[in-house]
């Protein structure tokens, strides 16, 4: 006999520890949504004053940044709220500012490149350690 379709096995609820490991990665995804929004405020100063030495490009990188700013909410919330599809964007994001993180230890502070590049090892691990969402 074929069956076309299976009824899904109940999922165990998460652990204590998948919870605040989902929360932490949440807070962490947060944070790098609210630091984007500041370098998007600090942009429109510069353009406003003037400072931005083109205002296309001025214009296009706040315009990009915000759409990350939105993304990040986005997949934070998302993650916040266990949601299936929010750990890859989260995991995807990070992977990509790990290399930023190594290379910023030549050009920025070694504070600021360490912060980068912990956070973003961090919020990796603590999304993969929170366990399938389904």
């Amino acid at each position: 006999m074929i069956t076309l379709c299976t009824m899904p096995e109940s999922v165990a609820p998460p652990t204590d520890r998948q919870l605040t490991l989902g929360r932490l990665a949440a807070v962490l995804v947060g944070l790098e949504a609210l630091v984007l929004a500041g370098f998007v405020v600090f942009y429109l100063v510069e353009l406003v004053l003037g400072e931005g030495s083109d205002v296309m490009i001025v214009l296009m990188s706040v315009v990009t940044m915000t759409v990350f700013v939105v993304g990040l909410s986005y997949v934070s919330v998302g993650l916040w709220r266990r949601h299936p599809r929010a750990q890859a964007p989260a995991i995807a994001v990070n992977f990509l500012l790990v290399p930023l993180g190594i290379a910023m230890f030549q050009f920025a502070p070694a504070w600021l490149a360490a912060a980068v590049l912990v956070t973003a090892v961090a919020t990796i691990a603590s999304t993969l350690l929170m366990g399938r969402l389904d």
